[in-house]
């Protein structure tokens, strides 16, 4: 959508000097304001500049987000990494080692029957 936008400005452009000559050449003719409002001419204008007004808007808050992210990102890289102290492996129960020694005996004399 970013690469959008200037083709969105542009239209929006061209949609308010069409209706900014559309609203003088009505007048010209002698119509009142609320006879050119009703205009089905200017409603179809002054709704293709809200449709590019909404789009430009959307395209705003894209890329402010996208600033925000860069910004976060780069803040992240600039820090310094905090060394994380490596946990120490617990001190094993004796008994514990002593039973898994004597399992892995009585496994390999029940395999050698």
């Amino acid at each position: 959508m970013l690469n959008k936008k200037p083709h969105i400005e542009n239209h929006k452009i061209l949609a308010e000097s069409k209706l900014a000559t559309r609203i003088e050449n009505l007048k010209s003719k002698g119509k009142t304001d609320v006879q050119i409002q009703r205009d089905s001419a200017v409603k179809h204008l002054r709704a293709e500049i809200s449709q590019a007004r909404q789009q430009l808007a959307s395209i705003a808050k894209l890329e402010s987000d996208i600033a925000r992210r860069a910004e976060e990102k780069a803040r992240k890289l600039a820090a310094p990494k905090s060394e994380k102290p490596k946990p120490k492996p617990s001190a094993q129960d004796p008994m514990k080692k002593k039973a898994r020694k004597e399992k892995k005996i009585a496994a390999a004399a029940a395999t050698e029957e």
